[in-house]
């Protein structure tokens, strides 16, 4: 299958330059969402399929004109999880059908690295999720109903200096239209979007030279004042010491 074809690949990506890693990147998330889409299948309630695999795992929700769910539960990967609202989506097609694909890339940031996220700052940009696709495959009318929410599971240490963006892929980079972060702890953060594609979780965290360089002038700083409440002290001290010689001579 292509993820376990893929998943070498992957690993080995790091030499290649970044216009080759988005396109493979592109042409391996198409030919994945083409492969999920088949295990869509009619239904007149409701059914779902799961699958795990080395480099991906994912769910697969339908729902039928009679579905009696009044919300589909929750989808959930190992690292991540989506709340759509299916049922809404399905009942304004006219047949009341409607499947979500929901997949997680377990090694798909070696392609779609968090570098291609463009900032005006100058930041280390650190993938802090694994990438999912949610995609309404076979569906007519994929407009959403409502934002989609999806939680992640943070597969870094989060550092809580940085600044976390909850981004979606755009052809070769990665943006934030759209999208924003609804809360976060050490280990979780939820993301909410008012679309579906390509999404992940980046952390942005400043140079660790620039901390370095802000140390040293830090113990600079230190050191001058040192010196300078030494120096000031120690003419204090002689000046009283000056006062006290003279005072005394005169007397």
């Amino acid at each position: 299958m292509v993820f376990n074809a893929s998943e070498k690949i992957l690993d080995s990506s790091s030499s290649a330059n970044p216009p080759e890693l988005a396109s493979f990147g592109n042409r391996l998330l198409k030919a994945s969402e083409k492969l999920i889409s088949t295990l869509v299948y009619p239904t007149v309630t409701n059914d779902s399929v799961s699958f795990t695999l080395p480099a991906a795992e994912g769910q697969v929700f339908m729902v039928g004109p009679r579905v009696y769910l009044d919300k589909i539960p929750r989808l959930d990967t190992t690292y991540s999880s989506v709340n759509i609202d299916l049922i809404g989506i399905a009942r304004k097609n006219n047949e009341g059908s409607a499947a979500v694909a929901f997949m997680s890339y377990n090694t798909m940031e070696n392609l779609l690295k968090p570098d291609f996220f463009d900032t005006s700052n100058d930041t280390v940009k650190t993938m802090m999720s694994t990438v999912i696709s949610v995609t309404l495959p076979k569906t007519t009318n994929t407009k959403l109903t409502k934002p989609v929410n999806f939680i992640f599971r943070h597969i870094r240490e989060f550092d809580h200096s940085g600044s976390l963006s909850c981004v979606y892929w755009n052809i070769s980079e990665w943006i934030v239209d759209g999208c924003s972060v609804l809360k976060t702890n050490s280990s979780h953060t939820v993301c909410s979007c008012d679309h579906l594609s390509i999404f992940a979780l980046i952390m942005q965290t400043s140079h660790p030279h620039y901390d370095m360089f802000f140390q040293s002038n830090l113990q600079q700083l230190l050191m001058i004042f040192v010196y300078v409440t030494v120096g000031v002290v120690f003419i204090l001290a002689l000046l009283t010491l000056i006062i006290f010689i003279a005072v005394y001579s005169h007397v």
